[in-house]
Order: C-alpha cells, then structure tokens, then sequence
C-alpha cells in the first residue's frame, strides 16, 4: 500500500515537471505506519518541532492513537517533529541507526518549539509584502545564512549562492518563475531588515537579514517559552509492558491447557 502511494505520488510530480517545468512541487513525508495508512485522509499536515514534555517526565510513542503497542520512548526535553495530527495526536518519526520510528504521541505531552509560523502570528503587524528592498544590495556575501524568524539563537541553515545562481543578486530579482525569492519583510527593534523565504529549491520557511546576508550574529529575540517537567528515564507503561508479554503469556497459557488435557490420558495410565 505504501509502495503504490509512493508510486503515485512520483507519477504526479513527474507529470507536473512534464507540463510545467518551473512549478514548485515537493511530496509530503508519509510514516509508515498502519493507523496513518489506515486513516491518512482524516490527518492534517503540522511539519512542526516539539520538545518533549510529559508529566511523568518523559513521552511513549504509539503504534496508534490509544494503542497497545510501545514504538519509542524520550526522556522530556528531546526535540520531536511532528508530522500529522489525528483528533488530538500527533505522529512523530525518528530516524535512528538507519532505521525509522514512527508512532503516536498526545498533544497535551509536547511543547512547541518556536518557529516561522509563531513569529508570523505575534509579528503579523509588522510583517510586510517584499517591495524591493534588497534589489540595490552591494555586498559580496558568498552564502546566505537563514534563521528560523528574525533574532534566532542560531542559523538554522546556509546556504552558498555560487551553488544556485552564482551571485547573490539573483536572489533579489527574479527566481526561475518570474516572482521574487524573498516574499515578506520585517525591520527588527535594531533597524535591521529581514527578508522571508519560503521556498528556494525545497521548502525553507526561514528568515535572512538582508543587511547582512552571511551574518551569523545577531541580538537574540526573547520568546515565550513552555516550562518543561524535569526529564526522567523512561518506564514502561502498564499497557505497554502487557503488550510486550502477552506473546509469552500465551506460550505459557497453551502449556496449562495442553497439561490439563493430558493429565486424565496419564492418570488413566497409571491405573
């Protein structure tokens, strides 16, 4: 099953290259997973990271929404993507030692790390449509380093322009479709301009200081964070540990049947 979406989903971006081929596509990760699978049309796309926070000090992924069986578990603190959300729960994949994990966790139990969308909601006032304010840009900057929102504590990724258009300028004009790279603007409390990106050869969602197009320091922008429990080691939960056992709880259910029945056969032997 997850193999023929697989195949769609390349048919489709193949044909959209074929009739159009300066469109912007990507294909959204899919987990594999059997409730996704089962119930990908009723889950939302969130592409968000989280840090986890339960109560007890640490989060258990699910093979499903209230399910039974144990995929992974992180002590509270651990940085988490989450990728769908069913009703309140939310799909995490995690890839370790070249292998994926995905499973289920509550909502209640993550805390959302600060990101694009959370400074476009609290900055939305003063975020402004891109008029040309980095056309005149002088500069020989070699690459461009991009920030999660204006003020993050550090460069989330850098990009080097001689690898896309050879020249920084480039990114000021006109991309392959005609339309400006950077789509919206903010001027920080230091005067300082920014430029957001959303897209460049693969999703971005990132800012860039368009004074200083490879600067990497810059004032630090205070944000509200979630208060996180204080990480534990991680215990498996009462469920969970059932699930684990119960392969072995009918091994030893099947040996107590099995002598039962034979007990009359020997006693009658006996006799």
């Amino acid at each position: 099953m997850r193999a023929k979406r697989v195949v769609t989903s390349l048919l489709a971006l193949a044909l959209l290259l074929a009739l159009a081929p300066a469109a912007r596509a990507d294909v959204l990760w899919e987990p594999d997973n059997g409730f996704y699978e089962r119930h990908s049309d009723q889950c939302t796309y969130v592409g968000r990271g989280y840090l986890a926070n339960g109560p007890d000090g640490f989060v258990t992924l699910w093979n499903a929404p209230n399910g039974s069986e144990v995929e992974a578990q992180y002590e509270n603190g651990e940085a988490l993507w989450v990728y769908w959300l069913w009703e309140d729960w939310g799909c995490i994949s995690r890839w370790e030692d070249g292998k994926e994990t995905s499973g289920w966790v509550e909502m209640d139990d993550l805390a959302l790390q600060y990101d694009y969308i959370a400074f476009a909601e609290d900055y939305a006032d003063q975020i402004k449509d891109y008029g040309g304010e980095f056309a005149d840009y002088d500069g020989d900057a070699a690459c461009v380093n991009l920030f999660e929102y204006p003020g993050a504590p550090a460069v989330k990724e850098s990009r080097d322009v001689s690898d896309w258009y050879g020249a920084l300028d480039d990114l000021t004009g006109k991309s392959h479709d005609g339309n400006s790279y950077i789509q919206s603007v903010f001027v920080d409390e230091n005067g300082l301009t920014w430029g957001y990106i959303a897209y460049w050869y693969g999703h971005v969602n990132a800012w860039f200081c368009l004074d200083e197009p490879d600067g990497e320091s810059f004032p630090v922008r205070q944000v509200e964070e979630s208060e996180i429990v204080s990480p534990q080691t991680p215990v498996m939960p009462v469920k969970g540990a059932v699930s684990a056992a119960l392969p072995w709880v009918l091994v030893a259910a099947v040996v107590l049947i099995t002598a039962a029945l034979l007990w009359p056969l020997r006693k009658k032997r006996r006799k």
